[in-house]
């Protein structure tokens, strides 16, 4: 194994140990899922019909905000007690921390949550199975969201406020995902299919954070470095 695949292998794991410690910080962004969840239910009132409309906006707005959330001091911890300037300076390269983060981030908030999300969904009045395909939309999307929080959380690092900046930071840079994400959602409980343009261009969303987000995290992260 190559010195670049131990350090994504040793960070991710120590991440993951972090994480699903007791009290872990995975918990906490499918907590805020499930919490905005019932409280949109509780807002809307027992209207079926009203709570279905608003099913697609909630799951996308919750997922969202949680993956955000769960993302926004990724850097700190790392940034505070210098391991993250000792592996710049052994590697030569942030590309696998950035990787490890990636994967971490995955594993502990996104993932939870889409499996999660049909059996939240039902609050909203949603069937199991339509909560189903809405997950499966909102697998697709995830990773858009997850780049882009990284992002926001490198071109933060280092700051005051940061977690609360990167959250502002985020808004535009998510508003695509969102607009295409509810609409794909909306498609799938109208008629029950999930192969839509807005689910392919979802897709192309998240493939291209994949390639772009990269750049610009590694880039903010060794700034904040200097």
């Amino acid at each position: 194994m190559s010195g670049g695949m131990q350090m994504t292998r040793a960070v991710l794991m120590r991440d993951l140990k972090i994480a699903f410690r007791s009290g872990g910080g995975w918990f906490y962004a499918l907590f805020f899922f499930a919490v905005f969840t019932a409280l949109t239910a509780i807002a809307f009132g027992p209207q079926l019909s009203a709570l279905a409309s608003a099913a697609p906006a909630t799951v996308w707005l919750a997922a969202a905000l949680a993956i955000q959330f769960a993302a926004a001091d990724a850097f700190e911890g790392d940034m505070r007690d210098g391991s993250l300037r000792a592996m710049a300076a052994e590697q030569g390269g942030l590309f696998n921390y950035w990787l490890a983060k990636a994967g971490a981030l995955a594993l502990t908030a996104a993932l939870p949550m889409i499996i999660a999300a049909p059996f939240f969904l039902t609050m909203l009045g949603i069937a199991f199975a339509k909560g189903v395909a809405m997950a499966i939309i909102l697998a697709m999307g995830a990773p858009a969201l997850l780049f882009i929080a990284l992002l926001t959380a490198a071109l933060a690092s280092g700051l005051r406020a940061g977690g609360l900046l990167a959250t502002i930071i985020a808004a535009p840079f998510a508003a695509p995902v969102l607009v295409f994400g509810v609409s794909a959602a909306r498609i799938t409980l109208a008629d029950g299919g999930l192969i839509s343009p807005e689910v392919l261009i979802l897709g192309a969303l998240s493939l291209f954070m994949l390639a772009v987000t990269p750049v610009f995290a590694i880039a903010a992260l060794r700034v904040s470095l200097e």
